[in-house]
Parts: structure tokens; sequence; C-alpha cells
């Protein structure tokens, strides 16, 4: 399956190609979002529901779920072509859709990687798990203040047979977009609470403007504060051992993530096709040079990702994040300067795909892999 533009750098084997989930992937990205990520990308437009609403519909958010409830089933590989394939097309859309993984997860199966008994799922797991699974509702997430050193940014604290949560939560993509939204707590015992509610205003719940992002600013990311929210015990999704969810969260922000794979396949695509469009074989040559790399690269990580335990070969895994984002800025910058020009125009492609490779520096950052990137980006 090939990308929406331009040569496919990482043509994928027959049998992956042709997996249902892959070739709906390909189909929506070249009819869906390839033609609306412009406006996707506008803060003033961004995403609409009704994309939403269609990468659901073609199930690309139920793509490891269980065939038995209503996914496709695919393995971690066929997973990660599809996200390559959407990501690629229209970061913005892949974006707010992958909110909705940790929540459905949660659901359908718990959380992968975690010991048994370490995680403990709620009464909302079951109340919301077919709609989950299916993408009849669509969830945000609120969590990623969980990572954040010092004090609990969000509290849990038990009132009757339910919770009172305060604080303030940076970071919620997709406000408007959802109807659910998965909000993370620090409780009592050094235990992680998540709760699903309605992704509503609500007594104790209020979300602020969308934030003026740069790059991803049509994906409606708001800071929401929680002034004594207080929730049933049947919102509980689950609640996890502290010490053991972060070990596992600092494992898997470890690995280069399919999607930043997906902008490097599209970014160098794009640079081998201007290249052969406007006689400028040194773009080509550039796209040959960095894609033989990136492949080589892209085989470790998938190598990991598959086969080899999530908490083990960590050095190697974030190394590898890091050259990979070096090479996503490198490439970025090579279709910009092959493009010249109007590369510089807000609407042009390649404007809104540089900005993309930032992203994909600061999402899910952690210390060790900033680290990372700046030695491959000083090498």
């Amino acid at each position: 399956m090939s990308t929406p533009t331009g040569t496919d750098p990482f043509p994928a084997p027959s049998a992956l190609a042709a997996h249902p989930a892959v070739v709906a992937a390909g189909q929506v990205a070249e009819t869906v979002l390839g033609p609306r990520a412009e406006a996707a990308d506008d803060p003033r437009r961004g995403v609409s529901r009704q994309t939403c609403a269609e990468v659901a519909a073609a199930g690309l958010l139920s793509v490891v779920v269980p065939v038995a409830d209503g996914g496709f089933g695919g393995d971690a590989r066929v997973d990660a072509e599809t996200v390559e394939l959407l990501a690629g097309a229209c970061g913005a859309t892949w974006f707010v859709g992958t909110q909705h993984r940790t929540p459905q997860q949660l659901a359908v199966s718990g959380a992968a990687g975690l010991p048994e008994g370490a995680l403990r799922t709620g009464p909302a797991a079951a109340r919301y798990r077919a709609d989950l699974a299916s993408g009849a509702r669509r969830s945000g997430i609120a969590v990623a203040h969980l990572r954040r050193p010092g004090p609990p940014a969000v509290t849990a604290e038990p009132a009757g047979p339910g919770w009172r949560l305060r604080g303030r939560s940076d970071w919620c993509t997709g406000w408007g977009l959802t109807d659910l939204v998965m909000i993370g707590a620090a409780a009592p015992g050094d235990r992680y609470l998540f709760v699903l509610v309605p992704a509503r205003e609500s007594a104790g719940l209020r979300a602020g403007a969308p934030l003026p992002l740069t790059v991803m600013g049509g994906t409606r990311t708001v800071a929401v504060e929680f002034d004594d929210l207080v929730v049933g015990g049947d919102a509980v999704l689950a609640d996890v051992d502290g010490p053991v969810f972060r070990a596992l969260d600092a494992a898997r922000t470890a690995n280069a993530t399919p999607a930043s794979m997906g902008l490097l396949r599209r970014i160098l695509g794009d640079l081998d096709r201007l290249g052969r469009d406007r006689d400028r074989p040194e773009a080509c040559e550039l796209a040959g040079t960095l894609g033989a790399v990136a492949a080589r690269h892209r085989s470790e990580v998938y190598a990991l990702l598959t086969g080899v335990p999530v908490q083990e070969r960590i050095p190697e895994r974030t190394t590898l994040r890091g050259e990979l984002a070096a090479l996503t800025v490198r490439a970025a910058q090579g279709l910009v300067a092959a493009r010249a020009g109007s590369a510089l125009l807000a609407s042009s492609p390649e404007q809104r795909l540089a900005r993309e490779a930032t992203f994909y520096l600061v999402q899910a950052q952690t210390a060790a892999v900033r680290a990372a990137q700046l030695a491959a980006l000083a090498g």
C-alpha cells in the first residue's frame, strides 16, 4: 500500500499490504485524510467530527480489537502499518484518534505489559466496553500530567462511594470531538486512578480555550481543570499500582512510534517525487540516502516492538528513537529546501510536515529521550 503522495520508501510485504485493516487505512488516508489535511491543521477549521466518525466507521480505531468484539483482530505489525499510513496522511486527525487507544485497551483487554494484579478494572470498563471497542463512542484522555515530576497535578480522594478530583491537566486533545474523557489522577497508597466521564463541562470540570499550538493546532487541545469534581464509583475505568505504571510508561516512551515513522515515510516519499517531477536529482539522492538509514532503523524498531519484552533493551530503544527523530527533522528540512520558497507558505504541505517533525520530538518526551534526541542532532 502506498502513501498518499510520492514514492513509498518502506513498501509493505504483500501479506501485510493485503490485510483488510491495512487496505482500509490506505483508502481512508488517500480519499479522506489527505484531502482534508490542510484544513485539519488549521486552528480556524481543525479536525472535524465527520472525519473522526469516518475513521471509526472504517474500523481504524479497532485494528487490534478482537474480531469477536467487532475489530480487525490485527497483530502489532498490522496495527503499526495502519498507524503509519494514517499519520503520514494527516497527523492532526491521527493524533485525535490515538487518544482513544488507552481507554479502549483498558476496557477491552486490560493494560498489556502489567504484571497480574497490578491493575484492577472498574465498572466503567464493562459499561463502555462495546462502544469503545467499536468506536461508537470515542474517548479522549487527560493523563500527560502523570509523567510530570513533583507534586501530583491531579489528585483523587475517596468521597463516599466515589471520588473527588482536584487539579489541572494541561493537555487534553480532541475536546469537542470526543464523547468521553479518561482522567488520570494520583490516589492514596501510591496508585493511579483512571475515571471515564462525559467530555463536556459540568460541575467541577472546566475546559479552557484551544491552546495556540504551532503544530497540531487543529486538534482542539485544551487544559482541563478539576475543582472538586465528584464522580461515582461506576465511573472508575481502572486503578493501577504507581511504581508498576511508572516503570511500564517509561519503557513504552523509549520507543520510536509508528506515527513518527509514518511521517518520515511520507516526507521521504514526497522528497523523491518532488525530485523526479522537477528534475532535481539531488533531492532524489537525499531521499535515497536518508531512506536507506531510515529503513534500517525502522526494521530495528519493529524487531524490538514485536519481538522483545517492552522493558528490555531500553537504552537501544531510546537511541533509536533519538536517531529517527533527528533523521525526520533532516528529511523535513531537505523537503523544504527542495521545494524552495513556496514551502514557506502557511498552506504548503512541506511547511506542515516540517512542523509535524518537531511535534514528534516532544510527544511523550522523557529526560532520557530528550538526551538521546540532542545527541543524535549533535551528531
